[in-house]
């Protein structure tokens, strides 16, 4: 009799199967421990990011709406090294999970944030897990069994806590300390979603000066460095384990490439053109604007 993995290996579409490549991770039995692998291994190789967003402004605003693929997701991350928003990552994350035997549905946090649910086949316990935010959710976060649960990473603290009425939950994020009030996000998990739900959260990301259309944004985790990059404008932030934040302002569109090519590691990503688009919306990179929320 075949091995569970090698039947699921050979179930896999071939998007799944490169998906799991670039991620550099093997196919295994749905298992929390395997979950947590994806999850680390997903926030350390796919960046969080803006760039994508600009890219595809005037073809989000000639088509009115952003269609779920997790085939062309995962083109990109080999031609272009690009990872994307909440809802390109946790969408295409979301298809994988399924095919690979979890039960994996969307969460709508705040009215604008998505993350996922997911279940093992044997549990009944959804738990939360989001690549597609700044935030360092490296494990499944156990909404029931584990309330007092905390995601940290140098000085920056997730925290998921039940809410008034059963089923509902607030997302709390600290930095050094300090509570991000414009991030207490709210989430009910009785609710069910589409990825079509979330098209008018997405119509206002982008709006000319919206989250996604005003800021050059490139986000990674590198845990074999202990550290996170974060790259907003033309500001590059490197904050250690230890919450050491070491910043560094950049002065043109040389320094900026090169940043992403050498502490990055993303020499395909096109920041270039992102920039391109930026000024002609009318914004200028090298005026150290931050986004309300910035904390990286």
């Amino acid at each position: 009799m075949e091995r569970w993995d090698t039947l699921i290996q050979k179930s896999l579409p071939p998007w799944a199967i490169q998906y799991l490549n670039y991620i550099q991770v093997p196919v295994h039995e749905p298992s929390y421990d395997y979950l947590t692998m994806i999850c680390t291994a997903h926030l350390n190789r796919i960046p969080f990011e803006h760039v994508s967003s600009l890219l595809n402004f005037k073809a989000y605003h000639k088509q009115k709406r952003l269609q779920q693929d997790e085939q062309k997701f995962v083109k990109h991350l080999f031609q272009h090294h690009t990872g994307g928003t909440c809802y390109v990552i946790n969408s295409s994350l979301n298809q994988l999970l399924n095919r690979l035997g979890f039960h994996s549905r969307y969460a709508l946090l705040g009215g604008g944030h998505v993350g996922l649910l997911v279940r093992l086949p044997d549990e009944q316990e959804e738990m939360y897990v989001d690549c597609g935010n700044s935030a360092p959710f490296f494990e499944p976060v156990r909404l029931e069994t584990d309330p007092n649960q905390v995601s940290r990473f140098g000085g920056i603290e997730i925290k998921l806590r039940s809410g008034d009425e059963p089923g509902t939950y607030t997302y709390h994020r600290e930095v050094d300390g300090k509570p991000l009030t414009e991030m207490n996000w709210t989430f009910d998990i009785r609710k069910i979603y589409r990825f079509d739900d979330f098209q008018e959260a997405i119509e206002n990301y982008y709006k000319p000066n919206g989250i996604f259309t005003s800021f050059l944004r490139c986000q990674i985790w590198q845990l074999d460095r202990q550290q996170s990059l974060s790259l907003v404008n033309n500001v590059l932030s490197i904050r250690n384990n230890r919450g050491e934040v070491e910043k560094h302002t950049l002065a043109n569109r040389n320094e900026v490439r090169e940043v992403i090519d050498r502490e990055f590691n993303l020499p395909r990503l096109p920041v270039e053109k992102a920039i391109d688009v930026l000024e002609e919306l009318g914004i200028n990179l090298f005026q150290n604007r931050h986004p309300k929320g910035e904390t990286q």
